[in-house]
């Protein structure tokens, strides 16, 4: 599935998961990317605002499902939008266990929140 990105990160936001197709798009390998901060993919000027809504999320995990179009860092320095659904993982007594991000190498959501 390298069409598709799938990024799963814990409550504290450092990478558990990285997808072949996470590989393909992001330029960064699952060995390089899967134990470190979400900051590895979200741009320098959007961390400060992804962070407070992660958090936010983390702890009041009411907002479960966004797609919209989200800038990417990748490996080579460039920033790229993907059409990408993020989704809050959480327990079956509601509490946060991290996210998932799930990115499509074509297309768009119409949806531009950091636009």
């Amino acid at each position: 599935m390298t069409q598709h990105a799938i990024v799963i990160a814990d409550a504290g936001g450092i990478i558990s998961s990285w997808s072949p197709g996470a590989e393909v798009l992001f330029g960064h390998s699952a060995a390089a990317a899967v134990g470190q901060s979400l900051d590895l993919i979200v741009p320098g000027p959007l961390r400060s605002r992804h962070w407070a809504g992660f958090h936010r999320a983390m702890e009041t995990p009411a907002v479960k499902d966004l797609a919209a179009d989200i800038p990417v860092l990748c490996a080579d320095g460039q920033v790229r939008e993907y059409a990408g659904r993020l989704l809050v993982l959480s327990d079956a007594l509601g509490e946060a266990l991290g996210a998932i991000g799930i990115f499509a190498s074509d297309g768009t959501t119409g949806i531009m929140p950091f636009g």
